[in-house]
C-alpha cells in the first residue's frame, strides 16, 4: 500500500494543521492543551486487519502483473509472427492481420486500463475504510483522555515531550472492534 496516500497527502495535511494552529481566528494551541499522536506506519504494520487487507491487495496486484505479462507476451508474439510473415502475405491478408493485431492491441490496452482502475479503486476504498476505523477508534480515546489534538507523528518534524503516544490504545481499540465484528458475523 502506498503509505503516502494514507490520510491524504502528508505535507498538505501537516500544513493545514500547522496553519490552523497559528492563524488568527483559527484554533490556537494553548499552553494547557493536551496533544496526542499516533504512529500510523506502526499501526499499518501491526494491526492484523490492515496487514490482511494489504496482503489481499498485493496478491491481486501480483495476479494482475502475471496476467499482464502473459497478455503482453501473446501480443508481442503475434506482432513478431506478423512481421516475419508479412512478405509472404497477400495485400488482403496483410490488411486482415494488421487489423486483427490492432484489435488485440486495443483489447489489451482496455483490459489494462480497466483492471488497473479496479485495483486503484480497491486500494482507495481500503484506505478510506482504514482511515475511518482509526478515526472511530480515536474519538473516544481523544475525548476520554481530554486531548485537544491528536496528530500523525510522521507528519511533524517535532513533537513536544508532553505529547502522548496513543498508538497502543488505538491498536487495542482496533483489535477489540475487529474481534467484536468477527463474533457478530459468525452469528
Amino acid at each position: 500500500m502506498n503509505r503516502g496516500k494514507w490520510f491524504g497527502t502528508g505535507a498538505v495535511a501537516a500544513g493545514v494543521v500547522a496553519a490552523a494552529l497559528v492563524m488568527p481566528g483559527g484554533t490556537a494551541l494553548a499552553k494547557g492543551d493536551k496533544v496526542g499522536f499516533i504512529d500510523v506506519p506502526r499501526i499499518l504494520e501491526e494491526f492484523e486487519g490492515f496487514r490482511d487487507a494489504r496482503k489481499d491487495l498485493e496478491r491481486d496486484r501480483k495476479t494482475f502483473g502475471e496476467e499482464y505479462q502473459r497478455r503482453m507476451m501473446s501480443l508481442q508474439k503475434f506482432a513478431q509472427d506478423l512481421q516475419q510473415n508479412m512478405g509472404m502475405l497477400s495485400d488482403a491478408k496483410k490488411k486482415e492481420k494488421t487489423t486483427e493485431f490492432e484489435k488485440k492491441r486495443q483489447e489489451f490496452s482496455e483490459w489494462q486500463e480497466l483492471e488497473g482502475k479496479k485495483l486503484q479503486d480497491r486500494e482507495e476504498g481500503m484506505i478510506k475504510r482504514l482511515e475511518a476505523d482509526v478515526r472511530k477508534a480515536l474519538e473516544p480515546i481523544g475525548s476520554d483522555g481530554g486531548f485537544s489534538f491528536v496528530v500523525r507523528k510522521d507528519l511533524f518534524l517535532y513533537v513536544d515531550k508532553s505529547a502522548v503516544d496513543l498508538t497502543d490504545q488505538v491498536l487495542a481499540s482496533l483489535r477489540k472492534t475487529a474481534k467484536e465484528s468477527a463474533r457478530t458475523e459468525k452469528k
